[in-house]
């Protein structure tokens, strides 16, 4: 039937992912956090293939929650005309913001009203939402993984405030 020997349980046919013509379209890959274009955890880079780099975790799930999210938002981006050099930009100055403490430290640059893929980028966040809990992730502690990845903040300058008792 196919191409793998007997008994290796895998179905694959005679020249699936050899034949000529068949071109990626995405690379995934991981890399050391410090790696990163920009403080990002995942990143997509256009190209033929485009690029999906997301940041090295030890939970491989993790792992496949990023680069999802970040293959459905550069698609969707794409497909709306946002460009690679939009977003970075934008992610770019608002990690600039976040140093002089203008965002919180937990902060989704993605999130911000004024983000130009906002939308792409809160559906991807849903369909990664939905997966995450197909797969048994707990997202509280799948973003504080992320967090613990990212910028840590020099200070706080709003500090809680305590419930006084009446």
């Amino acid at each position: 039937m196919g191409s793998t020997p007997r008994g290796s349980g895998l179905l694959r046919p005679r020249g699936l992912a050899r034949g000529r013509g068949v071109k990626p379209v995405f690379t995934i890959s991981q890399v050391p956090h410090r790696k990163q274009r920009y403080e990002t955890v995942g990143d997509w880079i256009p190209g033929k293939p485009a690029q999906i780099r997301v940041s090295k975790m030890k939970d491989q799930r993790y792992v496949f929650l990023v680069a999802l999210h970040e293959m459905i938002e550069y698609e969707l981006c794409k497909m709306h005309g946002i460009t690679d050099r939009e977003v970075v930009t934008f992610d770019v100055n608002f990690e600039a913001e976040r140093r002089m403490n203008l965002h919180a430290y937990d902060a989704e640059p993605g999130d911000h009203p004024k983000a130009p893929y906002r939308n792409e980028h809160e559906f991807a966040t849903m369909v990664e939402m939905m997966v995450a809990q197909k797969l048994g992730v707990s997202w509280s502690d799948y973003e504080k993984t992320i967090l613990s990845l990212g910028p840590k903040p020099k200070k706080l300058l709003v500090r809680p405030q305590l419930k006084q008792s009446r």
